[in-house]
């Protein structure tokens, strides 16, 4: 019997809903071992107001991000200033006090602490939370190790934790070398962005993605110069760039890993096609930006002309000291992640004509070429809609595989890759199939994978490899150095 009516109409339309993963697995007399803690990413992280000014009166203890974000459309400047951090101290600004909301009752432990933007151990001493409730755990089951499930950008701020775990006291924990050895069975991430994301690019440079640089254009100056009078864009970059996460989650390797212009391991990109270029523009007053302010406005047209011609590529020093694994050869890595929905790569930009408030670039939705999946000037490629496959599973599928000098004990990788399924009607919600980057969470053969391996399942017992997409083709063209 339905346990509600909506669930009744749903079961009457699309036929009877699967078993949960959990009840399904419960009746193969499966039983919970190890203890699991989930790491959100941002979207799946959530932030209250502790305190802040006066246009934040009657926000107390209410959500600013992570619930349906009413607020960004009833206050949206007051949003803005109270999600900003400080540039000087990377923390709260004056006056404000934003924390995390503990969450996902299902895990054994949440991260409470962690919050994406902010050095999160100074103010709130995250890590060392992190580091003592794994620690508990072990010692209330056991001894037996935990399983940790990181998402999103929760895949990048463990890899940050375990360095912090290992390193002596008082710059880290003072786990010692083998901390990770004695306290974690597997980690499992989801949609893991090991080697950024593209679009942290694009919302660095002018505050778009896919979606908005074509909304951009159907509507010129709409974004730019804001509806009331509101610089929506502009205080969008103006936010973005005092967060840690946005910075973290650029591409990282440089041209080994991700390419240049004549070449990338995972399109079939046509140096022969002419190349896209920028084109001129002119420098505009600021006028009535009123207190918005990003660096662009600083800038003169020569400075611009420069800007626009140069070839940035990002060092790959501190990439390869933050992928470097621990000293923990039992223990078990995985790479979780959707393929099959087309995911942004790359972007052609030009310089807008006209630049209220002085964003002077934006993406060129006229740049189109089928043969290379360009289309509304963004290359797309095979991912989860914001995570590429590349990204995802290079890792696992060559840089962590076998002993290399980013895996010295030879740490065992798995990939499991889920193909897409779409819900077939709007009353199945996300669906129990979907692959999206957000959606995947709920995904019941994921979960199962999870739930197997918090049981005591290795990678092996789950069949290894699960490969849908050409990673470990892909990952034969990278000619990093192991």
């Amino acid at each position: 019997m339905p346990s509600s009516f909506p669930q009744y109409v749903t079961e009457r339309i699309t036929g009877p809903l699967p078993d949960p993963p959990g009840e399904k697995l419960s009746k193969e007399g499966l039983q919970v071992k190890h203890p699991v803690v989930f790491v959100p990413g941002i979207v799946t992280g959530g932030v209250e107001l502790w305190d802040g000014h006066p246009c934040a009166d009657g926000l107390f203890r209410k959500r600013l991000w992570g619930g349906t974000f009413g607020e960004v459309y009833k206050r949206p400047l007051c949003w803005v200033d109270h999600m900003s951090l400080d540039n000087e101290t990377g923390l709260d600004p004056p006056g404000v006090r934003v924390r995390p909301v503990s969450g996902l009752v299902v895990a054994d432990y949440f991260a409470p602490g962690y919050f994406v933007w902010a050095n999160t151990e100074v103010r709130d001493q995250t890590l060392s939370r992190i580091k003592s409730n794994i620690e508990l755990m072990l010692a209330t089951n056991g001894g037996r190790k935990a399983v940790i499930v990181p998402h999103s950008m929760g895949v990048l701020y463990f890899l940050h934790f375990i360095k912090w775990a290992e390193a002596p006291a008082p710059m880290g924990g003072g786990g010692g070398p083998n901390w990770c050895a004695n306290h974690i069975k597997a980690v499992m991430n989801i949609g893991g962005l090991l080697l950024g994301v593209p679009k942290a690019v694009s919302a660095l440079f002018s505050a778009e993605a896919k979606d908005i640089a074509v909304a951009r254009a159907i509507a010129p100056n709409v974004l730019d110069k804001g509806i009331f009078g509101l610089q929506t864009l502009q205080h969008m970059i103006r936010m973005s760039r005092t967060w840690d996460s946005t910075m973290s989650m650029l591409p990282e390797g440089g041209d080994i890993i991700w390419g240049n212009l004549d070449w990338s391991p995972d399109e079939g990109y046509n140096p022969n096609k002419k190349k896209q270029g920028a084109v001129k523009g002119r420098n505009v007053a600021n006028t009535t930006c009123r207190d918005v302010q990003t660096e662009y406005h600083d800038m003169d047209l020569g400075e611009l002309k420069l800007f626009q011609n140069t070839k940035f590529t990002l060092l790959d020093q501190f990439w390869t000291c933050f992928i470097l694994l621990p000293n923990a050869p039992e223990m078990e890595i995985f790479s979780l992640y959707r393929v099959g929905i087309p995911t942004e790569r790359a972007y052609v930009y030009k310089m807008t004509q006209s630049a209220e408030c002085y964003i002077p670039f934006q993406i060129d939705t006229s740049a189109v070429d089928a043969d290379s999946c360009l289309k509304d000037g963004v290359y797309l490629v095979d991912g989860d809609e914001t995570v590429p496959a590349l990204s995802a599973g290079f890792m696992c599928a060559k840089g962590w595989r076998g002993k290399t000098r980013f895996n010295p004990s030879g740490i065992r990788t798995y990939i499991r890759e889920y193909d897409h399924a779409p819900p077939a009607t709007l009353l199945e919600g996300r669906g129990t199939q979907s692959g999206a980057h957000v959606d995947i969470v709920g995904n019941f053969a994921l979960i199962k994978d999870i739930i197997r391996v918090a049981a005591g399942a290795t990678g092996k017992d789950l069949g290894g490899d699960q490969v849908y997409s050409d990673i470990f083709k892909w990952s034969e063209k990278i000619n990093l150095q192991l």
